[in-house]
């Protein structure tokens, strides 16, 4: 299994990952997994950025295409990093829970993709629902509509899911229709 990422940057709620190439990262509203402390942690990637490794000086503009630059500056490549935030929505330790793990995961450990396996535990779960709804990613319609894209696509039974998790959406937001309304023309539901 080839890592995607290490993690950088950890706390309870999320971690920040480095990717391992410029320009390479899991997509928005992806699920990823870091195994630290004995388990297995589970998150969806709410943000991806690339930035000079040195904070201080920001990128110019050369007006060149990717190629020239890289011909007539390659090391500008060299101090660049594509990097990916995750919130964290579950952790494994014997079976999967839809809740916050323990302890955060260590700085230094290694993200992967989640394999099919994995989705199926967090779609049969829906807890990921309530954490990306009260997340503070300042994005969480866009980001449960994407979770609920993705984990319909591996579905056996597509609409029924949809229906699944378009009433667990009613339950959290039934005080707020206009959002669920948005969000589920997100879902496409």
């Amino acid at each position: 299994m080839n890592h995607i990422g290490e993690i950088i940057e950890t706390n309870t709620l999320g971690f920040t990952c480095q990717s391992v190439k410029l320009d390479e990262s899991p997509d928005f509203g992806s699920f990823v997994k870091a195994i630290s402390n004995d388990i297995t942690i589970y998150g969806i990637v709410y943000n991806v950025s690339t930035m000079s490794e040195d904070q201080t000086r920001r990128p110019v503009a050369f007006g060149l295409s990717e190629e020239e630059l890289k011909m007539q500056q390659p090391q500008i490549f060299e101090l660049m990093h594509t990097y990916f935030d995750v919130q964290i929505i579950g952790y494994r330790r014997d079976k999967y829970m839809g809740i916050i793990p323990p302890k955060p995961a260590k700085i230094h450990t290694f993200a992967y993709a989640c394999d099919n396996d994995d989705l199926i535990d967090i779609k049969e779960d829906l807890n990921f629902v309530k954490y990306i709804l009260n997340g503070k990613t300042g994005i969480e319609d866009e980001l449960v509509a994407a979770a609920i894209r993705n984990l319909s696509y591996i579905s056996d039974d597509k609409d029924s899911y949809l229906i699944k998790v378009g009433k667990e959406l009613i339950r959290f937001l039934k005080n707020d229709f206009d959002r669920f309304i948005t969000i589920k023309r997100m879902c496409n539901l």
